[in-house]
């Protein structure tokens, strides 16, 4: 498991948001992003779904850190090893002046 600051993040990765719909809702990464709850995540649908094979680093926020960490022990369990948490989650990424969209 990598970790990695919000800072860090571009338009062109991949991001996989964990919270649920009511959070995203009330706040969301301006970057293209995936919103997949964990409590209904299955990872090797996802896996499947945007067909990775494990050279594209999947990059995982939350509000938090908590979530995103359950969420790539997941996919590591699934043998999908190129997993980055995002450090602090959307509260670090505010912090840090990463776009954010407020409703």
């Amino acid at each position: 498991m990598q970790f990695i600051k919000p800072k860090d993040l571009d338009e062109t990765s991949l991001i996989l948001d964990v919270r649920d719909e009511s959070e995203h809702f009330q706040e969301s990464l301006q970057y293209p992003h995936i919103l997949k709850p964990l409590q209904t995540l299955k990872p090797e649908i996802f896996i499947k779904e945007h067909q990775l094979n494990g050279d594209k680093t999947i990059n995982i926020i939350c509000s938090s850190g908590g979530r995103a960490s359950k969420a790539a022990e997941m996919f590591e369990k699934q043998g999908y090893h190129n997993v980055a948490v995002v450090i602090g989650g959307m509260i670090e990424a505010d912090y840090e002046g990463v776009p954010i969209v407020r409703n």
